[in-house]
């Protein structure tokens, strides 16, 4: 908030330096004149601080755009990074320190706010990349860098924070990396706090784009030009030791001419044969199979991967890559090598541009060019999910399978289930990227070239149905995905229908600026109505309305055919505005907007072709204006009335510039209205003279500020010279005389006075030795400033009469804009390569800063003055840049920013309050009722508490109805805590513990229907879930045979391996006896079929098979040995080699999917575990222990970590299901918890939680306690 400069004089020196505009007016001189003054008056006016307001983007800007989980949406427009508030649709912050065009943008995914030390400020990590390569880590909050890095002057290809590497759940971890590609071929990990490079690795390849796998972090994929690139080695801590293995893509054309050449070999193939392969073959076709080994395939055959537009890994399939091209998007199995699926496009439909692979559920959503996104869902399949696949294998692998066994087994199916309306696009218009809200994953934000980012939002179609009867499966009105859909893995489940539908939309500026004029400063007259705007014209032929304290864009008015070429107002409400096209003749457009009404009205009327306008003045008074013709004459008419009052003959000096003199003689109106009213009636009857004057109306009719058109058109009809004195609608307005200045050709500055209708000559000051031909004045107080077209300003001193000139030597001056604020005479200056800032104040007019275009800022085409100690420039990138004194500071803080609404954003409070926050809404035991009322007794200060209940004030319906209800207790109220905080660790505990806490409690005999997590959590699954999606993936591995063609055999090999491993023997045997008699490896086939096929139980058979099982083992052949293993039941020992040979994946997937008996899976599990925590992957542990019901070990491990918080809510979770933790445990996690509550004040938690101790105690001693919390 700010003050006038009446309450001003008796503040400190720090708001000193942020003067408040403030302009002459009637009442200030009349005050003036009389000696009156005014009191001090406090207003209450937002504060315009530093920032930038963007405008439409760049092709370059195309994929910077990312949605971080704590709600807050990041794009790059131009050199710009724009921060967006999603819940109110407002721009918050804009980053501004990029050289070049900006072409990623990246948030670091997790804050990890529950082991966050107290005195940390929150890490709400952003990074951006541009085209030079730079990469600038910002302090979001502050809107500053907190490091900037480079390797080389090659664009940023690519950048990825390394979340799962970072931190890895550890008590207050700072390490934090990010990896980023350069081009053409390098790879760089950074560690962001010290600001320094890791490593850089060096590939052969020219890389296009990586990505890597969530379910592995060692894993990362590139696209190359040409192929793919796989390296399985990766950690941020030291360089990977190999180049990574090469894929290369073959066309179906390869395929389609080897089984056109079998088929030529076979003449007598029956067409009967043909028939019954038809549905297969044709789904073959759209296949592409991926082709390991470094040497290229045939040119005919290779199909570059230069088509393919993005290489993203699947986020619900562990193994699953998606490779996007225009009318098609392929799913690959890397454990096979090839194509499982495919998501065609209907030729009519408009090309893919970017896929996003959602996690909640598995489902695409689809970004197509014409600005459409679809998302696909995975098709259920039609048969039980709870028997085998393989019960009628037999007739599927012998060719007599239905064409619906083919479509369900043969591929990964997807199903549209939503589609958005095209964008209506004009031309040039261009989607640059998608991003979706990582936590709910059903909110999609598209960023166009115009600069606008659309808000599109999943409903549920026809609205929520719920049967109140029956209770729910899952936690209700979260509004994300997993609640709209339902997991493709349960059994019986159906999903309603649903929408995508545009629910917000955040406008720019748009097109290019031409133009702007800051509304009248602020005064103590017009204080109760003041409103920061700027009016801003561009080429198209808009006036955008700009709220500088807010940033906001409040109106947007398309007046003009032409490009507005200038804005002048006249008052805080209306503004005159013209345009034209240019050249020596044009058509001029002169309008007169109100704001508030949007009526427009023009002034001149249709004049044909004629000079174009080339400037517009309005008097200080807003009594006149001065209108001047290019190479034409100069105009003089009555603002009030709308009428012309004077035009100039042609002899009349050409006008180069010309300013309005804000020194009035006010007397004489006195005098005059003195005589009129015979009284004094107030300072309202001197402020007549500075509104239009209302136009009658009819009876019944509001009045309109604007005469009419037929009234403009009789004023303004005929000759202006010819037309007598115009006073029927102003001889009952009293005028005041005003003054104004110009300059002609040869540099003489000439002084007129205007007084009603008479204009009367003043003096004529000769040319300044040194000054060229004038371009611009600046008039304020005793101030006049002249700039020439070299660059010399002359600054006349009206009250010690005296002249000096300020040599600048850069060339013609464009603009000048003297500061707002009595006594500030802060000078902006504008050349064609920058601006100046001087203060005349100082001795000899000292330059206080200057700005180089293009080495500080893009080219800069208008100034003015946002604030009396805020400039704006107007770039040619489009936007608009408050800055500081400096010229160069063009962000501030974000508690600096004033906002339509409030920020919605839990993440951004102090960490203490933040922590405090997440407690209390996810357990509230020490209460009778659950509540969001709280007190400075629950840990908050009195603005924090202002804070918080501003934060959950946003909080939708269904979120706060969800946390009063807590259907299923602590555990639903912490998982959607974790969901308002952005904590993705948070919400992944949350979401497998209420899963499991339910399976606990309904093994206890509570009856509660409970959906399997869905496929993105993978091994942490139940192994009944485990086990059917291990059945179905390889069923279509078997269905994706293809022997006689490339890489068939080995695929088979594979099937058969894995069949083996899951037991299924008599399909194993079928598959293996089908080798080719010609193959290699059909006598090794044909003996190991019948050795599957003769199986024996006996202690003597088994003894033999597990020797020779050791012994290839030992010798490298460790699948051949583990599948002789699992032959005999002996998978325990097989798990057991796995581990000791290193394989920890292929242990686990077996003990999951193979050990039916829980205790030797548990015990491979707990290795794997134990493996996780010693390797640093901590939080990894803990889902693992979580999944296997050790909720005890869970707890310790939580402790250990420092995730007291975590911990007591998961000692609440398991009360309220029945799940019984031992004593001791129990009382060390309240005890820390009691400790935590009272280092941030909370008392009324530390007072329940050591009433709940004492009664908990029981026979255990403070000694072991103590002596456990130690450990």
């Amino acid at each position: 908030m700010v003050e006038t400069d009446d309450a001003r004089g008796k503040r400190g020196s720090r708001d000193e330096a942020l003067p408040v505009e403030r302009s002459s007016s009637v009442e200030e001189g009349y005050m003036a004149a009389t000696g009156e003054q005014h009191k001090p008056t406090v207003v209450q006016i937002p504060r315009v601080a530093a920032r930038t307001i963007t405008g439409p983007a760049n092709l370059q800007n195309q994929g910077a755009i990312d949605w971080g989980c704590h709600g807050l949406l990041a794009y790059g427009s131009n050199y710009s990074v724009v921060i967006v508030d999603t819940k109110n649709v407002q721009p918050i912050q804009c980053l501004d320190k990029h050289k070049s065009m900006v072409n990623k943008v990246k948030w670091e995914r997790d804050g990890n706010l529950i082991a966050r030390p107290l005195h940390e400020a929150a890490p709400v990590g952003l990074a951006s990349s541009d085209a030079t390569g730079h990469i600038i880590v910002w302090d979001v909050v502050q809107g500053t860098p907190k490091a900037v890095l480079q390797e080389g002057n090659k664009p940023v290809l690519d950048m990825e924070w390394l979340t799962r590497w970072s931190g890895q759940g550890s008590e207050g971890s700072s390490f934090s990396t990010l990896a980023s590609l350069h081009s053409p071929y390098c790879l760089v990990v950074w560690d962001v706090n010290a600001r320094c490079r890791l490593w850089k690795k060096t590939y052969t390849e020219n890389l296009v784009s990586f990505s890597f796998d969530p379910f592995d972090a060692s894993r990362i994929a590139f696209l190359c030009q040409d192929c793919i690139l796989f390296v399985d080695d990766f950690t941020p801590l030291r360089v990977p030791s190999s180049n990574g293995r090469k894929f290369y893509i073959s066309s179906p054309r390869a395929v389609q001419q080897q089984q056109q050449q079998l088929a030529n070999n076979n003449p007598n193939l029956t067409t009967c044969a043909e028939e019954k392969q038809g549905t297969r073959d044709r789904l073959r076709r759209l296949m592409r199979d991926l082709v390991v080994g470094e040497t290229k395939p045939r040119p005919d055959d290779l199909m570059t991967a230069s088509d393919c537009l993005q290489l993203v890994y699947h986020n619900s399939l562990r193994h699953h890559l998606i490779l996007v091209y225009p009318h098609e998007a392929l799913i690959l199995d890397l454990h096979i090598n090839q194509t499982v699926g495919i998501i065609p496009l209907e030729k009519t439909a408009s090309p893919l541009a970017q896929v996003i692979s959602a996690s909640q559920r598995d489902a695409l959503f689809c970004l197509h060019e014409s600005g459409s996104v679809s998302v696909k869902f995975r098709r259920r399949h039609a048969a039980s999910p709870v028997e085998s696949p393989f019960d009628n294998a037999s007739s599927f692998g012998a060719g007599g399978a239905t064409t619906s066994s083919v479509e369900t087994l043969l591929e990964v199916a997807y199903e549209q289930r939503c589609q958005s309306e095209p964008m209506r696009q004009t031309k040039g218009t261009k989607v640059l990227g998608m991003s979706v809200n990582p936590m709910c994953e059903r909110r999609v934000a598209l960023f166009l070239t115009t600069g606008k980012v659309v808000f599109l939002e999943m409903k549920r179609q026809g609205g929520r149905q719920t049967d109140r009867q029956k209770p729910p499966m899952n936690p209700e009105y979260m509004d994300t995905l997993s609640e709209l859909v339902s997991p493709w893995t349960s059994v019986g489940s159906s999903t309603g229908a649903v929408r995508l539908i545009v629910s917000a939309l955040l406008s720019p500026l748009s097109s290019s600026i031409t133009t702007m004029r800051m509304c009248p400063p602020l005064t103590t007259r017009n204080w109760q109505q003041y409103n920061p705007v700027i009016a801003v014209g561009n080429a198209a032929g808009s006036v955008q309305v700009v709220n500088m304290a807010t940033g906001a864009l409040e109106k947007e008015y398309s007046l003009h055919s032409y490009p507005v070429r200038g804005i002048e107002w006249t008052s805080l409400t209306t503004f005159l505005s013209y345009a034209h096209l240019g050249g020596a003749a044009a058509r001029n457009e002169l309008l007169l907007t109100e704001m508030l009404s949007g009526t427009s009205l023009a002034v001149r009327g249709e004049r044909g072709e004629e000079p174009p306008i080339d400037m517009l003045r309005i008097s200080p008074l807003k009594q006149y204006f001065v209108l001047i013709l290019r190479d034409g004459p100069f105009e003089l008419w009555d603002l009030r009335s709308l009428c012309i009052l004077r035009t100039m003959p042609r002899k009349f000096p050409l006008v180069t510039a010309l300013e309005w003199s804000p020194i009035h003689n006010l007397k004489s109106l006195k005098k005059k209205r003195v005589a009129a009213h015979g009284e004094d009636k107030g300072d309202q009857d001197l402020l007549c003279s500075t509104t239009p004057v209302p136009i009658p109306t009819p009876t019944g009719v509001a009045p309109s500020p604007f005469p009419s058109a037929a009234d403009a058109s009789t004023l303004d009809g005929g000759n202006a010279l010819q037309q007598p004195p115009v006073t029927a609608q102003q001889h009952h307005l009293l005028v005041a005389r005003e003054h104004f200045v110009f300059s002609d050709a040869d540099s003489h500055l000439y002084h007129f006075s205007v007084e009603g209708s008479v204009v009367r000559d003043g003096i004529k000051i000769p040319a300044e030795h040194g000054v060229g031909m004038v371009t611009c004045i600046a008039f304020k107080s005793d101030t006049v400033v002249q700039g020439d077209a070299d660059g010399t300003l002359n600054v006349w001193d009206l009250k010690g009469r005296s002249s000096r000139n300020i040599s600048t030597g850069r060339g013609c001056v464009r603009r000048l804009r003297f500061a707002p604020g009595k006594g500030n005479l802060k000078l902006l200056v504008l050349f064609s390569d920058g601006v100046d800032l001087y203060d005349l104040k100082k001795p000899q007019g000292e330059r206080t800063a200057s700005l180089r275009c293009p080495r500080d800022m893009v080219r800069v085409v208008d100034v003015e003055w946002g604030a009396s100690d805020k400039a704006v420039l107007a770039t040619q990138d489009g936007c608009l840049r408050v800055v500081d004194s400096s010229l160069l500071l063009t962000s501030s803080p974000i508690t600096d920013y004033s906002f339509q609404d409030p920020v919605f954003c839990p993440a951004l409070l102090p960490t203490p309050v933040a922590q405090n926050l997440l407690l209390v809404l996810s357990n509230q035991c020490w209460r009778d009722k659950y509540s969001f009322e709280f007190s400075t007794q629950d840990g908050f200060s009195e603005d924090n508490l202002h804070a918080v209940a501003e934060q959950l004030s946003m909080l939708s319906e269904g979120v706060r109805r969800t946390l009063l209800a807590g259907t299923f207790g602590t555990a639903e109220r912490s998982l959607v805590a974790s969901h308002i905080f952005g904590e993705t660790g948070d919400a992944a505990f949350w979401t497998v513990a209420l899963y499991y806490l339910r399976a606990a409690s309904q093994a206890n005999g509570q009856s509660w229907p409970i959906e399997p997590l869905d496929s993105c959590f993978d091994s942490l699954c139940d192994p009944q879930t485990y086990q059917r999606m291990q059945l179905e993936r390889v069923a279509l591995h078997e269905g994706k045979r293809q022997c006689g063609v490339r890489g068939g055999y080995e695929q088979t090999r594979k099937v058969v391996e894995r069949l083996i491993l899951l037991g299924e023997g008599d399909r194993a045997v079928q598959l293996l006896l089908e080798t080719d008699l010609d193959h290699p490896r059909y006598y090794s086939d044909a003996i190991k079929a019948c050795l599957v096929a003769t199986i024996q139980s006996t202690g003597t058979a088994q003894s033999t098979i597990k020797l020779v099982a050791t012994n290839l083992i030992a010798n490298g052949n460790v699948w051949e040995g583990v599948q002789l293993l699992c032959l005999i039941g002996k998978g325990t020992d097989a798990c057991r080699y796995l581990i000791s040979c290193g394989l920890w994946a292929d242990a686990v997937w077996l003990a999951r999917a193979v050990l039916t008996p829980v205790p030797d899976a548990r015990d491979v599990l707990c290795k794997w575990a134990d493996h996780l925590w010693a390797s640093g992957h901590k939080a990894d542990a803990v889902l693992v222990h979580v999944s296997l019901g050790h909720f005890d070990r869970v707890t310790e491990m939580l402790l250990s970590m420092g995730l007291i918080i975590r911990a007591f809510l998961l000692v609440e979770a398991c009360s309220e299901f029945g799940v019984v933790l031992p004593n001791h445990i129990v009382l060390a996690v309240k005890t820390s918890l009691l400790n935590y509550a009272f280092s941030v004040g909370n008392e009324t938690v530390a007072h329940a939680i050591g009433e709940q101790i004492k009664g908990q105690s029981g026979d255990t001693s403070p000694a072991s306690q103590h002596h456990f919390l130690e450990e």
